[in-house]
């Protein structure tokens, strides 16, 4: 009987040492609301969620889809993210790009930096997330339109 006594007090005392942790670590988790603005329609909506601290978008460290905004990110710990969201506007569940690599559906960036060099790296799109709730704003990015090309005219007799 004195060992099974001895084996519960054991257990409720590292029960006792495993609550704190878990409750400084769920206090220290914050939410992260996105705000999308320059919706096209009603697609649906990607968001990936990376390290700040990567050179590429992959691997994300969260996804989201949806046609709501804001989208939100619940539970995320303190540190320093990027994120990237687009809208799929052929309900194919990726960003189309062209031969080129240029979306050819709206995009947009934490921080809002320009696409003008190209896609931008997570490092340009860094946001700091602390253990309070964050609430960013990512403005999508429509595709360019394509130029239509006029064919030349011929010269009228007039014009010589």
């Amino acid at each position: 009987m004195p060992q099974s006594l001895l084996q519960t007090v054991t257990c409720l005392r590292q029960l006792c040492l495993l609550v704190p942790l878990l409750v400084c670590q769920t206090i220290q988790a914050g939410e992260l609301l996105v705000e999308v603005e320059g919706k096209q329609d009603q697609a649906n909506l990607y968001l990936a969620l990376v390290s700040a601290d990567q050179q590429d978008w992959q691997p994300s460290l969260r996804e989201l889809q949806g046609t709501e905004t804001p989208l939100l990110i619940t539970d995320l710990p303190p540190g320093r993210y990027a994120v990237q969201v687009f809208q799929d506007s052929n309900g194919n569940g990726q960003l189309d790009l062209s031969p080129r690599g240029i979306p050819l559906e709206p995009v947009g960036f934490s921080g809002n930096p320009s696409l003008f060099g190209g896609k931008p790296k997570p490092g340009d799109s860094l946001f700091e997330h602390s253990e309070t709730d964050s609430v960013i704003s990512v403005q999508l990015i429509p595709p360019r339109k394509k130029k239509e090309h006029l064919a030349p005219t011929a010269p009228r007799a007039g014009d010589r």
